[in-house]
């Protein structure tokens, strides 16, 4: 196999390591109850590993190379990327024992099922780096430079301008098309990778608001603001208002900036659940609800009153990972002690001067005074002491001028290519999933009608290395989860399949990364298979009340299993649920 490299110099010495816009961590501290798997707690680092045993040829190398694998929008829809293959010789991650993702088929030799699990992955990765900034050389600013000044007129802007966008509400985990306005991960954080090499661009200026996504997509976002800043450059954060979860993106940021106006709450943390059994009761509606698994709540909503003890133990422990998580990024970002940002949130504090005074936030400036600041910065022109008039006239006449900026939206069409981002014959793909499982949908939701297909052109592609597998989803429909489930096994056999979770990857959601050769997730990612819960409303007492008659005629000793007019049989209730298929009722995980 022939593949075109595209070298960087940076990584460890002798070992040849890809990273991907996504920038996975590895690992996190998620317990998975009920399903025989356990995620172990470990370290979050490093990023997902290529192993690539071609030497790269058309460039000299420095021994310690790094090589870069970056997410570009695949041709063929939005809800899947591709990240081009760059390669170097390897076999200090050979020795490591990266031989389960080797792309090399020239290999000869009886097959060796692959790793999985922490085996897919080298040593020097899980204890490299997370996201590692690579400065570039002076031969790398020259092509870049040099492929700058040929831009297309569309992709260009003036220098020492500030990358500006608002991250507020929904912030999709697919890819947006040209027509589509709204914020992706992809789109942020492939801009902020750019950003970071792009000799044209000074900062990056953010406006957080509510955000309607989970932690897991804030410390995705998080670490490649992290990633921007190691290149020296600053990030501003402007809020008007938000709470703990903007608060704790906005750390990210070099300098905090908020109105004196300012909503912001940090109040702490609260974490619960509404049960409607005493509801129902009082209308005659009767929840019947089978399930595996203690853990399995979702049906308790109907059944109970109150909160089951499983359920008050796996809310507390999600709970107190974030909590802890919040405290530490904020009193690392803000030169703080634990203690110290317990008090503050315990005083209930509200009073924006006792944000500045006490240091949680750089300044408290209105949005006209932050541009000012801007454009002091992006145009060099500050007041100096003893300047004449005419100097003044002339700084303040530049000063008027709009702010040299560059959206989201334009900086998306700039090319990774001219940083260094992209090239190579062999791609990785990002096949991403999100939404509820579903057996037929024409919705925001997985089904294996738009799943499996694609699956099997991957299969088939033999430009494609190896899948990253994105999952979004809370789970849903059993029978789907389970064909899909098939499918990627049949992909892994083929190429390499790394699942990679976002904010949620529970049940069916779950069962899916499970087909992977090794699954990565964010350290507050919700994952874990729990069990299996399906259930019917009886409306027998509700009919009578209301005056409603139904009468059915069936044929079958199971046929009125699901009428809503009467309650299961003593033996339907008597039997257990099973599993695999087996069972005479539909399941949801």
């Amino acid at each position: 196999m022939s593949m075109k490299a595209n070298c960087r110099p940076g990584a460890p010495a002798g070992v040849a390591i890809s990273t991907y816009r996504e920038a996975i961590p590895l690992l996190p501290a998620t317990r998975c109850q009920g399903s025989g798997w356990l995620l172990t707690r470990q370290r979050s680092v490093g990023t997902l590993p290529r192993y690539i045993r071609t030497p790269c040829s058309h460039r000299v190398l420095h021994r310690g190379a790094a090589l870069r694998c970056h997410a570009e929008q695949q041709p063929d829809g939005p809800s899947s990327s591709t990240v081009t293959v760059s390669q170097q010789e390897a076999a200090a991650a050979n020795s490591s024992g990266a031989t389960d993702l080797q792309l090399d088929d020239t290999a000869t030799g009886p097959a060796v099922s692959p790793a999985r699990g922490v085996a897919a992955f080298p040593a020097v990765v899980l204890e490299g780096e997370e996201l590692p900034f690579n400065a570039p050389t002076e031969k790398d600013r020259f092509w870049t430079n040099l492929k700058l000044a040929f831009a297309l007129p569309w992709r260009r802007f003036k220098k020492d301008s500030v990358l500006t966008f608002t991250l507020e509400g929904e912030v999709s985990d697919q890819s947006r098309t040209f027509f589509d306005s709204g914020l992706s991960i992809p789109a942020v954080c492939g801009a902020l990778q750019k950003a970071a090499l792009d000799p044209r661009i000074q900062g990056v200026a953010i406006e957080i608001g509510p955000l309607g996504i989970g932690w897991g997509k804030v410390q995705e976002i998080k670490r490649h603001i992290d990633y921007f800043r190691s290149s020296g450059k600053y990030v501003v954060a402007w809020m008007k208002q938000g709470a703990e979860k903007e608060y704790y993106l906005a750390t990210a940021c070099s300098e905090i900036y908020a109105p004196p106006t300012a909503y912001l709450s940090l109040r702490g943390f609260v974490t619960g659940g509404a049960f409607l059994r005493g509801v129902l009761d009082k209308v005659g509606v009767e929840p019947q609800v089978k399930r595996i698994g203690a853990y399995k709540s979702a049906g308790d909503q109907l059944l109970r009153r109150d909160m089951a003890p499983e359920q008050r133990e796996q809310l507390s422990a999600i709970q107190g990972d974030v909590v802890e998580e919040f405290l530490r990024q904020v009193a690392a970002a803000r030169g703080k002690t634990r203690e110290e940002v317990v008090a503050f949130i315990e005083e209930g504090v509200y009073d924006m001067e006792k944000f500045k005074s006490g240091g949680w936030v750089t300044d408290l400036w209105y949005e006209d005074q932050l541009l000012e600041e801007l454009k002091m910065r992006t145009t060099g022109l500050t007041p100096k002491q003893g300047e004449t008039e005419k100097e003044k006239e002339k700084r303040e006449k530049a000063l008027a001028a709009p702010l040299r900026r560059v959206g989201l939206r334009k900086y998306s069409s700039v090319s990774p290519s001219a940083f260094g981002l992209a090239g190579g014959k062999k791609r990785i793909v990002v096949l991403r999933t999100a939404g509820a499982i579903v057996g037929k949908s024409t919705g925001a939701a997985i089904t294996p009608d738009g799943v499996i297909p694609r699956l099997r052109a991957l299969a088939k592609d033999k430009s494609v290395a190896a899948v990253v597998l994105r999952v979004d989803s809370p789970g849903g429909d059993a029978l789907s989860a389970d064909l899909m489930w098939r499918e990627i096994r049949q992909l892994d056999a083929v190429k390499p399949v790394i699942a990679s979770m976002a904010d949620v990857a529970a049940s069916g959601g779950y069962y899916m990364a499970m087909a992977a050769r090794a699954i990565v997730a964010e350290p507050l990612t919700i994952t874990g298979s729990i069990g299996v819960v399906t259930g019917k409303f009886n409306l027998a007492e509700l009919y009578s009340k209301i005056g409603y008659h139904k009468e059915l005629i069936g044929w079958g000793r199971f046929a009125k299993l699901l009428a809503d007019n009467q309650g299961f049989s003593e033996e339907v209730r008597r039997e257990p649920l099973k599993g695999g298929g087996e069972g005479k009722l539909s399941k949801k995980r």
